[in-house]
């Protein structure tokens, strides 16, 4: 299978099997961000590195089962509205790529991620045939997912799965899924969060 995108060479290589991405807009002033990553211990051992070079810039945490690794930022809503998110993925594969931010009126903004577009910047021509590897890595592979989630004062809509509480928007990706030639992402991901209480006359509050 030619030209995957380059995810699935960072999980065969840097196996990245499991991830949650957060984005908190809930103090209506910052974007709280954070990745949590996580991989089998025998995948992680393949990869020859220490936790440290493992996790740049975050907190890599080795047990005999696992290794997490961790990795947050604070970043103004103005600032990441002008310049998007910081980076916040390791090696090749930077979850934060596939998120554009937008501001809808004072009191929200939209947060979209575009997932199909985030493979189409991953493939690499170059990139060689995994022949008799790509069974291995599907199996390794089955039942470990991304996941994406968007917190905020209210959310007012959102293409992903709303809690009951209004307050957070998720969806979740089978890691599988971006081993595919053409994968189907479905759809982008966008939600628009309210940032603040929002009141008029100081009486009536949403």
């Amino acid at each position: 299978m030619r030209f995957l995108p380059a995810l699935a060479a960072t999980l065969l290589l840097s196996a990245c099997i499991d991830a949650d991405v957060t984005m908190d807009f809930s103090d209506g002033e910052t974007m709280q961000g954070g990745v949590e990553m996580s991989l089998d211990r025998k995948l992680f051992d393949m990869m020859g590195k220490s936790p440290a070079a493992a996790c740049p810039g975050g907190e890599g945490v080795l047990t005999s089962s696992d290794f997490t690794c961790s990795t947050h930022d604070a970043v103004p809503i103005a600032k990441l509205l002008e310049e998007g998110a910081p980076k916040t993925g390791q090696n090749d594969f930077d979850p934060s790529s596939a998120a554009t931010f937008e501001r809808v009126d004072d009191n929200t903004i939209r947060v979209s991620f575009d997932f199909a577009e985030m493979a189409r910047k991953g493939r690499k021509s170059d990139q060689q045939d995994l022949g008799g590897m790509e069974d291995m890595i599907r199996a390794a592979m089955a039942g470990h997912s991304f996941g994406f989630h968007i917190k905020g004062y209210k959310i007012l809509s959102t293409t992903g799965t709303l809690s009951e509480d209004s307050t957070e928007a998720s969806l979740v990706i089978p890691v599988s899924a971006f081993l595919d030639e053409n994968p189907d992402l479905g759809p982008p991901f966008v939600t628009e969060v309210q940032l603040k209480r929002h009141c008029t006359f100081f009486i009536f509050c949403d």
